[in-house]
């Protein structure tokens, strides 16, 4: 039954809202579903039926004044009915990432109704995919006044610029985008790795505290964090290890200045090898050997003078880094990185170099049998060999003479768990009372051993457990976070 001319209402939409739809400017609605609209709004399904239902049932549409009067808007209903098909195919092709169908489609769209801007965005989409980079900017460029107020838009025509290596024009769109959406994280993201912005933990605990920063003035935002609240020799050398993580050599040395400074005539000695090697990094390499060679003058450690070699071996005076290196070994004949520096081979995938210098680390570990650092050392270069029958036991040797040394173990728990050992793992973590405060990297491999062994339910809450443990830095807790969510469902 035809329905009456009362029996519709024709709904005015804000110009910029049915481009951005693909919509007429007007739509007929059924008088008795207005009500529903506030509730459930319009989809395109239900505006594509009110419309036909108009077309072949309003009495109107056969009065040919009305439709002289409304000629724009009886076009827009017929391209707007007139598009189902070719919409239907273009997301279909997208959906196959058959883009050269889908380009095909949308073209078609957009000759029939150059309004819809939705169909042209997906067009310059589209076109983008297929390397017809400077096609799609014409797209965008031609529809941007509706997508104006849009953040995901100016990050989509940020990409297409970066395609056309129109780096400063990208940069400018991905502003435009922030001004949007202060919070927008494709714009965000993609500043980063363009090198404007530096994502920056100001806490490296709290997930929370992440903040994007100018890249020139990270160290300024940081010192202003720094010197909100007072703050103790722990919180900087927690800044010290968040920030060499993340390779920021200007900010580890900003840091351990201020952690040496709070150290008074006795600086931590982790501040002190913290800010000579961030000055090695930073190609002030007088000023970092200046300051290992007073400390190792000033103190008997092997640190001190492993700093030493260091600056020695970047200013590629190999004798005089020897030198130190062989006194570091004296004062502790199981210094990782003394005994890596001293007899590893500088080019360290030279298997021929690495062969020869087995015999000289199997010298020294059976010289000096209770140095754990010298039988990881040695396990390390046959693994290195491909020989994981003698290395594996020379790890749990090394392990054995420093019980409580967690990285020693969960080195050794990691090589294990790459050659099927998970059931050995979790025997020696059973072993141990208290893991859960152990080091995090060797509740990890237990959580590991655990999904190894299928104990779904176990690794789950072993790494749930790291989640959720909030002394640990953010990046390791999201990683853990990861690892629960990829551990398999228990088939039981």
């Amino acid at each position: 039954m035809p329905e009456e001319p009362g029996d519709w209402v024709l709904v005015g939409l804000d110009a910029k809202i049915a481009n951005k739809r693909g919509v007429p400017p007007r739509i007929p609605v059924p008088t008795g579903e207005l009500d529903a609209i506030g509730e459930k709004g319009m989809t395109v399904d239900a505006i594509r039926g009110w419309i036909t239902r108009f077309m072949s049932t309003a009495p109107v549409m056969n009065v040919a004044a009305w439709r002289a009067e409304n000629a724009a808007l009886v076009k827009s209903f017929e391209a707007f009915v007139g598009k189902k098909d070719a919409w239907a195919k273009a997301q279909d092709a997208f959906g196959r990432r058959d883009f050269k169908t889908a380009i095909g489609s949308l073209r078609m769209i957009a000759a029939i109704d150059p309004g819809d801007h939705a169909a042209r965005l997906n067009l310059a989409s589209a076109l983008s995919s297929e390397g017809d980079h400077a096609a799609a900017l014409a797209q965008l460029d031609a529809i941007a006044p509706t997508w104006a107020d849009d953040a995901d838009f100016h990050v989509t025509r940020a990409n297409v610029l970066l395609s056309l290596e129109r780096r400063d024009d990208a940069i400018g769109s991905l502003a435009d985008a922030l001004e949007r959406d202060a919070s927008c994280a494709p714009a965000l993201d993609s500043l980063v790795k363009l090198g404007v912005l530096v994502a920056v933990y100001e806490d490296p605990r709290d997930a929370g505290s992440l903040t994007y920063v100018r890249a020139d003035s990270v160290r300024t935002h940081l010192e202003q964090v720094w010197d909100a609240a007072p703050r103790d020799v722990v919180y900087y050398l927690e800044q010290v290890a968040y920030h060499e993580m993340e390779r920021r050599p200007e900010i580890v040395l900003a840091a351990s200045e201020r952690a040496i400074a709070l150290g008074g005539d006795a600086p931590h000695a982790r501040a002190v090898s913290a800010r000579i090697g961030s000055l090695r990094s930073l190609g002030r390499l007088d000023e970092a050997t200046a300051l290992a060679r007073a400390r190792a003058d000033r103190e008997a450690s092997a640190q001190a003078r492993v700093d030493l070699a260091r600056c020695h071996l970047a200013a590629g005076k190999v004798d005089e880094a020897n030198a130190e290196l062989d006194g570091a070994i004296a004062v502790d004949p199981g210094d990782l990185m003394a005994l890596d520096l001293r007899w590893w081979p500088a080019e360290r995938h030279d298997l021929m170099q690495l062969q020869q210098a087995v015999p000289r680390l199997q010298a020294h570990a059976e010289a000096h049998p209770q140095a754990a650092g010298a039988w990881r050392t040695l396990a390390r270069a046959k693994l290195a060999l491909g020989d994981p029958d003698s290395a594996l036991p020379l790890l749990e040797r090394s392990v054995a003479l420093a019980p409580d040394d967690d990285e020693a173990r969960a080195e050794w728990w990691g090589e294990l768990l790459r050659r099927g050992g998970a059931e050995k793992v979790l025997a020696d973590a059973a072993t141990i009372s208290g893991i859960s405060k152990r080091d995090w990297k060797l509740r990890w491999s237990e959580a590991e051993a655990f999904a190894a062994a299928n104990r779904t339910m176990e690794a789950r809450a072993a790494f749930a457990a790291i989640n959720h443990d909030e002394s640990l830095l953010t990046d390791v807790r999201k990683r853990a976070k990861r690892a629960a969510m990829a551990v398999p469902t228990d088939p039981k």
